[in-house]
């Protein structure tokens, strides 16, 4: 796995922070309990399941005492980003999970609340959220860098799902295997209805700012101790869940490559349609700009715009200065003149 991606799934259990701090756990623990979103297609189904269950033992085995000051170092890590550019990203964040359309959201929220109906907190296999402090402090940053709208849009389109999570404030209920499962293809259907345009501003945005504080030397020691978090867990475990790993994320680019082919087959099948019919073919779609790339041109424009003030600015000073200095040397040139017509004068007042 890429050190972006993991740390852009890092960034994905905690940018959709809202005003509430236990909302960001939340989330955090429906990350947790679902494979990474990677926008699976349907082939991807059996891969996705594959994951599921080899992750089920190392969820399983998750220490609490080192699970909380292993999100508070990632966590930490992430929160030493730029509070402007973490914020965009939480908004950016937030635009993916608020275009999911309703029937998609209610038929999730469903398989969610059926998953958890029986668990119940006093009885159930219990796995640790991370730390309801952390959580306060990426909702922070979202209350300072997002619009209240937003952020309550947010609330009120997944606080029913969340709040159907059986959780303590710092643990949250782990189904048996076969409802993980379950619950893993559930939220690949879910991803599979996000939009684009928002999930590619997202991606498009976050990858640069991620690459630029998850280098390699940061990154390495949180490696090191995700390798630690599940120490009951087997060394077969471990490795059958990194090769599922891998199976996931190989089927998840050979889906993408299958559909951008699909879509350059259309958009020939649609030119050669037209050009039978004596029609103009169709126009291509316009290539965006990315956000990135947008917001970069705006502050080079923002940065030019200040220098040209500056300049001006100074400009104007050295203008001001000069004429000051002007009227003072006349002031004084003025001055003088006086003094010498008062001693001539009074010099010729004084002869006989």
């Amino acid at each position: 796995m890429r050190l972006d991606q993991a740390g852009a799934r890092a960034l994905a259990s905690q940018v959709t922070a809202s005003s509430k701090a236990g909302f960001v756990s939340a989330l955090c623990a429906a990350s947790l309990l679902t494979t990474p979103i990677a926008t699976p297609a349907i082939s991807l189904n059996d891969a996705i399941i594959d994951v599921s269950e080899s992750s089920y033992p190392i969820i399983k085995a998750l220490s609490a005492d080192r699970f909380g000051p292993f999100c508070n170092k990632l966590g930490g890590l992430i929160l030493e980003i730029n509070p402007d550019k973490l914020g965009r990203s939480i908004d950016l964040a937030i635009d993916v999970f608020n275009s999911v359309p309703a029937e998609k959201l209610d038929a999730f929220s469903g398989t969610v609340k059926e998953a958890f109906a029986k668990e119940k907190t006093d009885s159930c296999t219990l796995v640790p959220l991370p730390p309801t402090s952390l959580a306060e402090r990426f909702g922070t940053v979202a209350k300072e860098k997002v619009g209240s709208d937003k952020l309550k849009a947010f609330d009120d389109k997944w606080g029913p799902t969340l709040g159907a999570l059986s959780k303590t404030e710092s643990a949250i209920c782990l189904p048996p295997v076969e409802t993980l499962n379950t619950l893993a293809l559930a939220q690949a259907d879910l991803a599979r209805s996000f939009s684009p345009e928002a999930s590619g501003r997202f991606g498009g945005y976050v990858t640069p700012v991620l690459k630029s504080k998850f280098t390699l030397g940061a990154i390495l020691p949180i490696a090191k101790d995700a390798e630690k978090l599940a120490p009951t867990a087997t060394n077969a475990e471990k490795a059958a869940f990194q090769a599922a790993g891998k199976r996931v994320e190989k089927a998840a680019t050979k889906e993408a490559q299958d559909a951008k082919f699909a879509q350059l087959k259309a958009r020939s099948e649609a030119i050669a349609a037209a050009k039978a019919e004596g029609r103009a073919p169709p126009p291509a779609a316009a290539k965006q700009p990315s956000l990135a790339a947008e917001e970069l041109a705006a502050e080079r424009e923002a940065a030019a715009k200040k220098a040209a003030d500056l300049k001006a600015a100074a400009l104007e000073k050295k203008a001001a200065e000069a004429q000051a200095l002007k009227e003072a040397e006349a002031a004084r040139i003025a001055e003088l003149k006086a003094k010498s017509a008062a001693i001539a004068a009074a010099k010729a007042g004084a002869t006989p």
